[in-house]
């Protein structure tokens, strides 16, 4: 008899698709959540999930939605109302022409594991018996609908909240790999819609459908619709959406009918404010296509509207780390314009490709350079003298990263310096608040570099006061309280940052580092449990957590943990060493084998050298042992490598190197390990230093009680039985 599979989630194929038809039909829902972007937009399915689980927790556990609070409102702001002390920080509340900030593609990922851990609470809380929910259209769902639901099926407890998802097939996205190792795979159930009344209108079935519907016989009806009057339905339609005002239709439907319908023109402006919205709350897939269908709807006409949507492209493309497909849209730009502003904007951002968006092997400070320049340029000729401090400032800024990138933070200083005092004479003291407090940010991240970590930590300081909700502030202070010797400040930094932000890996590794370094073991270990779910892809997660689980003498878990990393990395100089530590105990073979591959991988890792000689001296491979050593003691002259390589040398007879060794390891080390005091004795003596010998061995010998005994007591009294003044227990017999 064999034990039944762990209960898992259901995904729902389409036709053709590999599925196992031994299993039985996915359970009943008892949520459907419709996910089509064109209904909604960004998070279609997401928005109303929370639609239904919000207000059922207030009721019950108005905490949960506070502690959320910044997760809700980024899928569903409709819900504002209902959530309790909601978070205001200063890029939330700055208009969008102070808006100088803007968010990491990273966000809607760290938004997503907020949203699962309030859904497993709610369905613990409201559904004990378990909650099925089943999300539909996703292969014609925005992004952060597909990485959210992806994230539900790694995360969710089936026996709690099983997610059942209804999918033509994987993609090589959060959801795609969810799909294939977290859920079951079952054909799709044929269902029929319910039979229209005679006479229905089918293509205004579909235009009401507003697009979504998949019936043949709508969709040809809607085809054969002359083309005005099929443009007159949709905007008949446009209007109707406007008027039910319903959440997220002004980034879906309402988009889709305009796109279709009698007013281009008309269209065009609503596609730039919803790229705008899209792009300052970070669904830059969304804001990517929107730009795209907006700009066809202007034509050949080029008015700005299509200028600022070619440039939403480019930064687009640009923060979704595919910023090699921005340069034509920022040629277009300068190609087709003569206004300063668009010229600027369009350097500007040719700049940050070459010093941050582009792959690294791509980075060019020098292009960087020449492009932040002749941005630095155009602002400073701005006609209007307001403006031309801000975007004076905002560019200087930017060269100064430039400059902290070429290895010049002295340069970016006097730049940061330059851009402050600039805002600082022209504006009030409560204006441009957002822009400011970057400034002081980036300031404060120089100054750290540079190690001026009062001088850093006074402009954290500062820009906390100023935006207390902004969470990476505190994580950022976090790194420079723990640089300044301040760990308990440090730890209160990252709990706050923690609090304040929806989760994110760095925050976990990076105290756990520090729990660690402070002796706290098993705080160190709950955040790199963390810290592995919100990113099972970082390999230095899985390299901390092996050695600190073999350090614990976890080893099953340090061995899943370096097998793991390894199918990510798979030369891995860590993960390599570590996994030769631990066959070090049953296979010799293997462990020299992991090692040696460590070293082809990185042939400047100590550990890897040190370790390796460990087992060559075990093996009685001296000559190779000493080699190994040299070669670590090059690269990390420490006193216990020398001390390491002394006992290889000494047990060659190698006397005079093995003394030189032990002249630097014996002051540091002799303490904790007298053996050394030993070995130095023997290696004088036979080189003829009797005095230095006996001094040697006086000390070693005084280093063990009466009840502790040397276990060179017999070897030292052949040679010098004058140190003894009563007998001393002979050495063990081996």
């Amino acid at each position: 008899m064999t034990a039944s599979s762990p209960r898992r989630h259901w995904s729902v194929l389409g036709t053709g698709a590999p599925v196992d038809s031994t299993l039985p039909p996915p359970p009943e829902p008892d949520l459907v959540l419709r996910c089509h972007r064109r209904l909604r937009g960004p998070y279609t399915g997401g928005g109303a999930l929370l639609r239904v689980v919000v207000p059922e927790l207030v009721e019950l556990h108005a905490d949960l939605v506070e502690a959320r609070a910044v997760e809700i409102i980024s899928l569903a702001p409709d819900l504002a109302p209902l959530v309790p002390i909601a978070p205001q920080t200063l890029t939330s509340l700055a208009s969008r022409a102070e808006r100088t900030r803007f968010y990491s593609v990273a966000r809607t990922l760290r938004v997503s594991h907020g949203i699962a851990e309030l859904l497993i609470d709610w369905a613990r809380l409201t559904r004990p018996d378990g909650v099925v929910i089943e999300f539909r259209d996703l292969d014609d769902a925005d992004p952060t609908d597909r990485e959210l639901v992806g994230v539900l099926l790694r995360r969710c407890d089936p026996d709690v909240l099983t997610v059942v998802t209804e999918t033509d097939g994987a993609t090589d996205d959060e959801l795609g790999r969810a799909v294939g190792t977290y859920a079951d795979h079952a054909a799709r159930p044929t269902r029929s819609a319910p039979p229209l009344p005679p006479g229905t209108d089918l293509a205004q079935s579909f235009i009401d459908a507003d697009g979504t519907s998949t019936d043949p016989e709508t969709e040809r009806a809607y085809a054969a619709l002359p083309a005005d009057e099929r443009a007159r339905r949709h905007s008949t339609r446009a209007a109707q959406v406007a008027a039910l005002a319903e959440p997220g239709t002004s980034l879906g439907a309402h988009l889709y009918h305009l796109e279709h319908g009698t007013d281009p023109a008309a269209a065009a402006t609503a596609f730039v404010e919803a790229t705008e919205a899209c792009f300052d709350a970070g669904f830059y897939e969304a804001a990517l296509d929107i730009s795209h269908r907006g700009r066809l709807l202007l034509g050949d006409e080029r008015p700005k509207a299509y200028w600022n949507l070619t440039n939403k492209i480019g930064a687009c493309l640009s923060y979704l780390r595919r910023g090699e497909k921005g340069f034509s849209y920022f040629a277009e730009l300068r190609a087709g314009s003569i206004e300063p502003e668009i010229h600027m904007n369009s350097c500007y951002m040719m700049a940050m490709l070459y010093t941050r968006h582009l792959p690294k092997g791509m980075h060019d400070e020098t292009r960087a350079m020449e492009w932040v320049n002749t941005a630095i340029a155009f602002a400073d000729s701005n006609p209007d003298p307001h403006r031309r401090v801000f975007v004076g400032a905002f560019m200087r800024n930017a060269r100064a990263l430039v400059e902290l990138h070429r290895g010049e933070p002295g340069e970016a200083l006097a730049l940061v310096n330059e851009a402050i005092a600039m805002t600082d004479a022209d504006l009030g003291p409560d204006e441009q608040l957002l822009h400011r407090s970057v400034l002081r940010y980036n300031r404060a991240q120089i100054l750290a570099a540079l190690g001026d970590h009062t001088g850093s930590l006074q402009d954290y300081d500062l820009v906390i006061s100023r935006d207390p909700d902004y969470g990476d502030y505190y994580f950022e202070r976090a790194g420079e309280r723990r640089a300044a010797g301040d760990y308990a400040a440090a730890l209160e930094d990252y709990a706050e940052a923690v609090r304040l932000s929806p989760p994110f890996h760095e925050a976990h590794f990076n105290r756990a580092d520090l729990l660690r370094e402070l002796g706290d073991e098993k705080g160190a270990l709950r955040d790199l449990d963390y810290a592995a779910v919100l990113d099972p892809s970082h390999v230095d997660t899985f390299v901390n957590r092996a050695d600190l689980l073999m350090e614990l003498g976890q080893t099953d878990r340090a061995w899943a943990d370096i097998e793991a990393g390894l199918a990510l990395e798979p030369e891995n100089p860590n993960l390599l060493c570590a996994r030769g530590a631990l066959l070090a105990e049953t296979d010799e073979h293997s462990a020299y084998e992991s090692f040696t591959a460590a070293l082809q991988a990185d042939p400047g890792y100590v550990a890897a050298w040190a370790n390796r000689a460990v087992l060559a001296y075990s093996a009685g491979r001296l000559t190779e042992a000493v080699d190994d050593l040299d070669h670590a003691v090059e690269l990390d002259d420490s006193a216990v490598l020398r001390a390491n390589r002394a006992v290889a040398l000494h047990d060659l007879g190698e006397h005079r190197r093995a003394l030189a060794d032990l002249d630097i390891a014996v002051p540091v080390l002799a303490d904790e390990d007298p053996d050394l005091l030993y070995r130095r004795g023997d290696s004088r003596y036979a080189l003829g230093d009797t005095d230095g010998a006996y001094a040697d061995w006086r000390a070693h010998l005084a280093a063990y009680g009466p009840g502790d005994p040397s276990p060179f007591t017999v070897r030292i009294k052949q040679r010098a039985d004058d140190l003894f003044d009563q007998a001393r227990e002979p050495e063990s017999a081996t």
